[in-house]
């Protein structure tokens, strides 16, 4: 569904010119939000065993050592959403393991430890029996719970602050929107009840949820040559961040079971996940304590 579309006739409706609320609702994503309360769409389970492919193995780290798995998502079930190319069919499979994931020293050592796999509608598939953990470092799955979706719009959470506290890369993207605090209570009418926080539930797309650096930022650390030196390097800082969140998106969050402070956190570029590259995913596990 083009929710998109449905804001910028409400809009319209208002009275607010179509180029501002054009800029304004580029600040608009939506999100799958998926929890244990039946008041959306059954669509996946959160914990107990996977179905994987007849004839695949379960996920290791290295022999002896399986990654857990975290979910299961039903493409078929989910929300739609424009502009978010999730798969028509068949079933996303979440793997990682958490505490080591949280303690590695880069982006690229972190993806050892976590796997998304796609199974296509149609595969043979069979209930996986959880492997020896030889090493015994923590749960293999946790408790087995249906997930519930529903779609929430997000909004960027620098946009509910005074405008006198947004930095002039954020005062940049809002310039010219004499309308932007109408549009934000248009944005908490259509889609009321949005939560900040991700909670017991398991959240695909909309922005990341972080307690520290995001995703973002740390993709940004990572590939900083091209930043300028001197004043200017904050500006352009913030400019390469969004960048980056345009281009790529959340894939999935949640709250790791059995481990209290322990986010576990997906990223995939747009492109890839229209391409079904899954194996392009990255995590970016967050410790919050």
């Amino acid at each position: 569904m083009d929710y998109h579309h449905e804001f910028r006739q409400a809009a319209t409706e208002l009275g607010v010119p179509e180029d501002e609320s054009a800029r304004f609702a580029d600040l608009i994503r939506f999100r799958i939000r998926a929890g244990e309360q039946p008041d959306g769409i059954r669509a996946g389970q959160f914990g107990g065993l996977p179905h994987l492919p007849a004839g695949m193995s379960w996920p290791f780290v290295s022999p002896g050592a399986p990654l857990a798995f975290m979910a299961s998502l039903d493409c078929a079930a989910l929300p739609r959403i424009a502009g978010f190319a999730l798969p028509e069919a068949g079933s996303l499979l979440f793997f990682l393991a958490p505490t080591a994931a949280v303690e590695s020293c880069s982006i690229a050592d972190e993806q050892k430890l976590a796997r998304v796999v796609h199974v296509p509608a149609g595969a043979g598939t069979v209930a996986a029996e959880a492997p020896v953990d030889e090493f015994d470092d923590e749960p293999l799955f946790g408790p087995e719970h249906d997930l519930f979706a529903r779609v929430e719009a997000n909004l960027p959470d620098w946009l509910d602050g005074a405008e006198d506290g947004r930095s002039d890369f954020q005062k940049h993207l809002t310039r010219d929107m004499p309308h932007c605090a109408e549009l934000i209570a248009l944005v908490q009418r259509l889609w009321p009840g949005e939560k900040t926080w991700i909670g017991e539930d398991f959240l695909v797309g909309g922005y990341s949820i972080s307690a520290q650096n995001s995703p973002e930022t740390q993709l940004v650390e990572d590939d900083e040559t091209g930043l300028p030196p001197g004043p200017e390097r904050l500006y352009r800082w913030a400019e390469a961040e969004h960048r980056v969140m345009r281009e790529w998106v959340p894939l999935a969050q949640f709250s790791v079971p059995n481990e209290e402070y322990i986010k576990g956190r997906f990223l995939i570029r747009h492109e890839d996940l229209a391409a079904g590259r899954f194996d392009k995913a990255l995590s970016f596990c967050e410790f919050t304590e």
